[in-house]
């Protein structure tokens, strides 16, 4: 296997870490407990939302080179760097990060009482913060260590879950396709992709110093990681479908832990919390870099320690997650109605101003 080859592969297993964090391990789980009578249709739904939008995003930035205050431009330079921080507020510390911690949590503490809340937060936030503080080789840590360890332990339980006698119950009122489109819309990974691919087309740019070398690392590796993503996607809405009987009436935060029992038993359950705790965390890191990382240039205008940035972007997820996930939803689903359909909407208008653009000049090149 040639280096290129490599690099894609652990660049697309490290874009599938980032992706595959806690609303990941949540909805698809809810959808397949939901669809026993209509599994191909919700799950046709849900991959929609979850996984081709995604890939709409790199495609967009990757057509603005990671530019993402360029692709916002079309709003205007005010109103455009307003919108684009209002996005990373909702999605990182108000909404994802906090989800991180609140899973964790909710999921260990469904075998054994680790006590309350601020605590458990406390601790996570400082591992998180010391992390990425000392630099401990972000994408390789995620590509080649946390991202193999996490899908094992989603295969091993998917895997039992196949060879396990027992059939699904008949829920009564089904998912339907498009109510599975609006549960994939809830992993907000349209604006995961959208941003995320936007730092590792940078990242990627130092390194090899040629923004096409980059621009096709980052192609390849987003088809590897959201193939991925939607393989894995699949077997958790099989198994939770299969195992419909012991979830329904499970809260959303605690489907894994109670299917994991349900499939592995309390001893080997433990294998559902490394998956939780390793998706949670490694999707942790990568939130409070991005946000960071646009607070350090964007807002503070590197004028201030970096360690200052990060710092706030912890503390504010810390404070986020002590009200759990159904608070944290509470908090973010009014703004995200509004904001994501936006998001959208300027995806599709940038897409095509920019292939119009250069068909135009493609068209100047030939009359020269």
């Amino acid at each position: 296997m040639n280096s290129k080859k490599s690099s894609s592969i652990v660049i697309g297993l490290a874009l599938f870490a980032m992706f595959f964090g806690s609303g990941n391990l949540i909805y698809p789980l809810f959808v397949g407990m939901s669809s026993t009578n209509t599994l191909v249709g919700s799950s046709l739904g849900f991959l929609m939302t979850a996984v081709l939008l995604p890939f709409l995003g790199v495609i967009a930035m990757v057509l603005f080179k990671g530019d993402y205050p360029g692709f916002f431009k079309i709003l205007g330079n005010k109103l455009g760097f307003m919108f684009s921080m209002l996005l990373l507020t909702i999605w990182i510390p108000l909404g994802s990060a906090p989800r991180c911690i609140a899973l964790a949590y909710s999921s260990i503490s469904a075998y054994v009482d680790i006590g309350p809340i601020w605590m458990f937060s406390a601790v996570y936030s400082v591992f998180v913060f010391y992390v990425i503080r000392t630099k401990m080789g972000f994408l390789d840590i995620l590509g080649k260590i946390i991202t193999p360890l996490l899908i094992g332990s989603i295969l091993v339980i998917f895997i039992l879950g196949l060879k396990a006698d027992i059939s699904p119950h008949l829920a009564i009122k089904e998912f339907t396709f498009f109510r599975s489109l609006k549960e994939g819309y809830n992993t907000m990974d349209l604006i995961a992709s959208f941003f995320f691919s936007a730092s590792v087309i940078h990242i990627l740019y130092k390194k090899t110093k040629s923004m096409q070398s980059s621009i096709k690392m980052i192609i390849k590796s987003s088809v590897i990681g959201i193939s991925l993503l939607g393989f894995v996607y699949l077997m958790l809405i099989f198994t939770a479908a299969k195992f419909s009987d012991v979830l329904i009436g499970v809260p959303k935060e605690q489907l894994l832990a109670f299917l994991a029992k349900a499939i592995l038993g309390s001893k080997l359950a433990i294998v559902s919390l490394v998956a939780i705790v390793l998706a949670c965390f490694s999707t942790s890191i990568a939130l409070v870099i991005a946000y960071s990382d646009f607070l350090q240039a964007q807002v503070f205008k590197n004028k201030k320690d970096v360690n200052v940035s990060i710092a706030f972007s912890v503390f504010i997820s810390f404070i986020m997650s002590l009200f759990g996930l159904n608070g944290i939803t509470f908090i973010t689903a009014p703004l995200l109605k509004i904001c994501y359909p936006i998001l959208l909407s300027l995806i599709f208008i940038n897409i095509v101003k920019v292939m119009v653009q250069e068909k135009g000049q493609i068209r100047e090149e030939n009359h020269m």
